[in-house]
């Protein structure tokens, strides 16, 4: 029932329910996932305007101009930005205004100010212009009708700020996951106390956490319990109730003391697999409930931090709405030598860096289960075929950016 690292990410995302959605306002929008399209309902700018400051004039006027021959315009008025002209444009005559300013009838090109000899009511111009040179028309950005953003898109700042530009105080999104921890085992303590030998801090729980709340779900701690499999079911029943997804650490090897899987299956948990052939992070457990996730992982620092970042985290992402929610594979080169004996895929964690117009992936040889410390700046892994044997310096694997 243990599965290979494509067939699990394929599994958990098929099974992931799209949460429903909610609407929020401006403010409350960044990092939220659009849960409709986002078309413009009207052009933006909603009139033609100057990009500079400048005039405005008519470009067949300036066809003469020449740095030998300038071209007199008698300036006929003057329009500060959030100004409407009152004045059209005519044969032989330019409007002075400001950067955004509307350009006045009869006006179908401006020069810069700094490109002109200028008085109170004259300007000279000493090119020539075509019509529409400088002119930002109605609707340049976007126009009425266009689709901006597609749903299951993640509200950044452009989309903000788009939102902002066409009035939008509100926008409709996908309700935000909520997710449970669990820490399960009779060896872990918290970290302000002091371990017994034997025993070990609960750091999983801080650093599930703090990876989870940089993707902006809403994140609970539901506190720590051991093993003891009626204790355990009683836990995951209590966290269901008000999350929307579950993820424990511990207690899913193969040990006599490794209850979990037993206590998800007591709670009424479909299990989807019960392993995933990867390294590290193989030891895990997937369930479902009434279309309710649960991810047991490892209680080992690196294990259960890479099956929450490679595995889990699609799922997550498609649970949140986006329509974009697997890793996109790209081209990268190690930047040292590594050697994969294992049957499974090697998931090695490392950082990306540039040299030559190519993309390396630098890595800490210490890749072990517990080695929680060569994560830290980690910002993609490099996907190792399984019995691949040693992979020299320089050479081409695929991977992905976290």
């Amino acid at each position: 029932m243990i599965k290979n690292y494509d067939e699990i990410i394929k599994l958990l995302t098929e099974k992931a329910v799209t949460m429903d959605t909610e609407t929020v306002d401006i403010e409350s929008a960044f990092g939220r996932v659009l849960a409709k399209d986002l078309v413009a309902l009207e052009n933006v700018p909603s009139f033609d305007r100057s990009p500079y400051d400048g005039y405005a004039f008519r470009a067949a006027d300036t066809t003469e101009a020449s740095e030998t021959g300038k071209v007199r315009l008698e300036v006929i008025e003057n329009i500060p930005a959030g100004k409407i002209p009152q004045k059209a444009v005519t044969k032989g005559t330019a409007v002075r205004l400001m950067t955004g300013a509307p350009i006045p009838e009869g006006a179908d090109a401006v020069c810069k100010y700094e490109d002109t000899v200028f008085y109170e009511n004259e300007v000279y111009i000493n090119k020539s212009f075509k019509a529409g040179e400088n002119v930002i028309y109605a609707g340049e950005d976007m126009k009425k009708g266009d689709l901006i953003v597609s749903s299951g898109s993640m509200i950044d700042a452009g989309v903000t700020g788009v939102m902002a530009s066409l009035g939008m105080n509100t926008i409709e999104v996908y309700k935000k996951p909520k997710i449970g921890i669990i820490s399960t085992g009779d060896e872990v303590t918290e970290i302000d106390d002091i371990p017994q030998l034997g025993h070990i801090r609960n750091s999983n729980r801080y650093t599930i956490m703090a990876y989870l709340n940089s993707h902006l779900y809403e994140v609970s701690y539901f506190g720590h319990v051991k093993d003891d499999k009626a204790k355990i079911t009683e836990m995951i029943l209590d966290c269901e109730k008000k999350v929307d997804v579950i993820i424990s650490t511990g207690g899913v090897s193969a040990g006599d003391y490794d209850l979990v899987p037993e206590s998800m299956e007591e709670a009424g948990y479909e299990i989807l697999s019960d392993g995933v052939f990867i390294k590290p992070g193989m030891a895990s457990v997937y369930g479902i409930k009434n279309g309710k996730m649960m991810f047991a992982l490892s209680g080992n620092p690196a294990s259960s931090l890479t099956n929450l970042q490679c595995i889990c985290i699609p799922a997550l992402r498609k649970i949140s709405g986006l329509k974009q929610y697997d890793y996109q594979l790209i081209d990268m080169k190690l930047a040292k030598d590594f050697k994969n004996k294992s049957k499974n895929t090697r998931l090695i964690r490392g950082k990306i860096c540039f040299s030559a117009g190519e993309v390396f992936l630098d890595f800490d040889s210490s890749q072990g289960n517990v080695v929680i410390s060569s994560s830290v700046g980690c910002n993609a892994f490099g996907v190792i075929p399984p019995e691949s044997g040693l992979l020299p310096a320089g050479t081409k694997i695929k991977g992905f950016l976290i």
